[in-house]
């Protein structure tokens, strides 16, 4: 039997992946309204996993976004949470998150060894910001988005993830430390590019059967190696995103 707090951790999770994703600051540039790109049209491929858009241009056609190796390592800053997890200690609440990203990285680098993160504190410019709340509009417990900035002429992926060890007043909406894993591996899937995936064995799934197993499977590393195969800031029209075309040409 599925426990109250496991039930609570899935509806959470639900609430949280209901919530539309911010974009990051975004940088405008002039469009012409026959500017066309190199980047070639992208479709899934058996194989690719539930590869799917995950940004909007300023035109708001749907695109693909992702880190790259250029950019490596990617720097995620995770603040130390104020309240740890049931039975952990904030030391341990705060080394389960880290140990959560991790298990993404160590699976990634299978398909690309040049994959890597760095957790750091305190860095505001980090690719990637992992905030602890009190509480997460709707009570849910976590929420993860991937958006963009243009950095010196450069598209560059911004994610962030936000996630309560306590998202309501009750005593059984405190987590457990596996929980506040399962949870944050699927808030950090949404950073690094993934959508849902409810009919797949994926962290990137959050019904009753992602309870309890191993968090990132062969599935979600063949969706993202499928998404970093795709030339950064490449539209579902085969287009580049507005802001890169000029550079196309260059």
């Amino acid at each position: 039997m599925v426990s109250r707090c496991a039930a609570a951790l899935v509806a959470a999770i639900a609430l949280a992946c209901s919530t539309p994703r911010e974009n990051a600051p975004r940088q405008t540039e002039s469009e012409t309204e026959d500017a066309r790109s190199e980047a070639p049209m992208m479709k899934a491929r058996p194989g690719d996993g539930f590869l799917s858009p995950n940004a909007e241009d300023l035109d708001g056609t749907m695109a693909y976004i992702h880190y790259v190796r250029e950019h490596m390592p990617v720097r995620v800053n995770v603040e130390l949470p104020k309240l740890a997890a049931r039975n952990a200690s904030r030391d341990e609440t705060d080394a389960g998150v880290i140990d959560a990203m991790r298990e993404w990285e160590t699976a990634i680098q299978r398909e690309l060894p040049w994959f890597r993160l760095e957790i750091v504190r305190d860095d505001p410019d980090a690719d990637i910001q992992v905030e602890w709340k009190t509480r997460i509009t709707g009570d849910a417990s976590g929420w993860g988005g991937i958006g963009w900035q243009m950095v010196g002429g450069r598209l560059r992926a911004r994610g962030r993830l936000r996630y309560a060890t306590k998202p309501c007043n009750h005593p059984i909406c405190q987590l457990e430390l596996p929980q506040l894993k399962l949870l944050v591996a699927h808030e950090f899937g949404h950073t690094l590019g993934l959508n849902h995936c409810l009919d797949c064995d994926s962290a990137m799934n959050y019904s009753w059967e992602t309870l309890g197993r191993t968090v990132v499977t062969k599935t979600d590393v063949d969706t993202i190696r499928a998404l970093y195969e795709i030339p950064n800031g490449t539209r579902v029209d085969g287009t580049l995103m507005i802001p890169l075309r000029g550079q196309a040409r260059r």
